[in-house]
Parts: C-alpha cells; sequence; structure tokens
C-alpha cells in the first residue's frame, strides 16, 4: 500500500504529456522544495505501445522520463523525496504491458486514472455515441483494475460520474463498489484539486467519512504555477 506523508505534492504532470505547461521537471522539484514539501510524486500519463492515444508522452519518451526523474532523485535526495509514477487506465488488453511495468527499474508507482473504458469487444468508450451511463463503464473499470494488484491509488474517482446532473442510488452502488474493492485491497483514493476546480467533476456524495478514511490528496497539477496554488489550497 502507498504510504502518504502529510507535506507531500502528489500527481505532478509533466511537459511529455501535451498538455500541460513547458515547465521542466527540475523547476517542478525546485519549487516544491521551496514550498516545504517532504516529497514529490510524478504521475505523467502513461504511453501504450504503437501510441494509440492522444495527449500523453509517446513510448519513446518514456525511457527518457524515467532517466530524468532518477536523476533528479540522486541530485535532491538530501532535500526531497522524489517518486517517480505513471497514471493509466486500466485496459484489460494490456494486462502484460503492466505486469511490465510494475517490473520497470526506476519506476516507483501505477496509479489508476480511468479516462476511458474497454468493451468486451475491445472497442473504447470514447468512441460511444451515447456517453449518458458511462460511469457504469468507467467504475466497473476501476474496480477491475483495483483487482488486479498493479495500481495503488485511484485518481480522481468520482470523475467517473462527469456526464451525470445529479447524484442517484444507481451512482451510489456504483462508488460503494469502488470504495469497498479499495479497503479491501489497501488501495487509496484520491481527491482530486484538479476535479474540484470543474463543475460535476468532484462529488461530494462519494466523499463520506467511511471514503475520507482511505482518501489522499492528489494535484493532477499541469504547471508550476498550478501546483503551488494547489499547494496554498491544501494549506
Amino acid at each position: 500500500m502507498y504510504q502518504s506523508i502529510k507535506n507531500e505534492i502528489f500527481h505532478v504532470h509533466t511537459w511529455r504529456c501535451k498538455h500541460a505547461a513547458d515547465d521542466r521537471d527540475y523547476e517542478y522539484v525546485e519549487k516544491a522544495i521551496d514550498l516545504g514539501a517532504g516529497r514529490i510524486v510524478f504521475t505523467d500519463h502513461c504511453p501504450f505501445p504503437g501510441d494509440p492515444f492522444r495527449s500523453r508522452m509517446d513510448m519513446a519518451q518514456l525511457e527518457e522520463y524515467i532517466s530524468t526523474l532518477s536523476q533528479l532523485k540522486a541530485k535532491y535526495a538530501s532535500r526531497i523525496e522524489l517518486v517517480a509514477g505513471l497514471e493509466t487506465e486500466y485496459l484489460p488488453s494490456y494486462n502484460n504491458y503492466y505486469s511490465e511495468l510494475k517490473k520497470t527499474e526506476g519506476l516507483d508507482l501505477l496509479i489508476l486514472g480511468q479516462h476511458m473504458f474497454e468493451h468486451d469487444d475491445g472497442s473504447l468508450s470514447f468512441g460511444d455515441e451515447d456517453k449518458s451511463v458511462e460511469y457504469v463503464g468507467l467504475c466497473r473499470a476501476i474496480v477491475d483494475g483495483i483487482k488486479t494488484g498493479y495500481f495503488d491509488v485511484v485518481a480522481h474517482p468520482d470523475r467517473s460520474f462527469r456526464r451525470c446532473k445529479t447524484w442517484t442510488a444507481d451512482m451510489e452502488r456504483a462508488g460503494l463498489e469502488i470504495i469497498r474493492e479499495a479497503q479491501k485491497n489497501n488501495v487509496l483514493l484520491e481527491r482530486n484539486f484538479s476535479s474540484m476546480k470543474h463543475k460535476k467533476h468532484y462529488w461530494k456524495q462519494f466523499w463520506s467519512e467511511e471514503t475520507l478514511e482511505i482518501s489522499i490528496y492528489g494535484y493532477d497539477a499541469h504547471s508550476v504555477e498550478e501546483m503551488e496554488a494547489f499547494w496554498k489550497k491544501k494549506k
């Protein structure tokens, strides 16, 4: 189980994902030190073999990403702990790939960020015309992903309900299934600062007192400026 610490900055992206600022990795680290953080956790969007998806690093960049963070770990070891991770969807077709990532030297952590899901026929949900009940597939994928043991943290689980208008009993049941599986497998659920900025991305109904016991704050920062703003929000 991932062990969170009080003064960490968890869930930081880099320029490689193609939708973040051009800030360099070391700039995040130095700002985190200035802010007084004891740990910074990089979790850029995971590439997939063949680069089938947009808005993430290319597969050819993965080795450089891990290498760069390893160098920064050593350089700043006396000042801050640095964790090198990836945020990825759980897609059953890529089980062998996740297994390889878990064994990759220099890669410390995989977190589950379910932005899409895989249908039984292998097609992906981003191509669905009707997304009105998208949350059903997203929540099911999160539960299945937790069961694999590949992931230590689920990023923004309540963002699965982003297309919903009001909280319903069906959403409650889907959310509870995630919570129960996370409890069973010692997986943390992320309360995401970026989600809190967007309507329908953060659902207070999901975060019961019980859920908060297995929660962690995540920044989902895509710039140094954003990281600093979320640090001040957390304080």
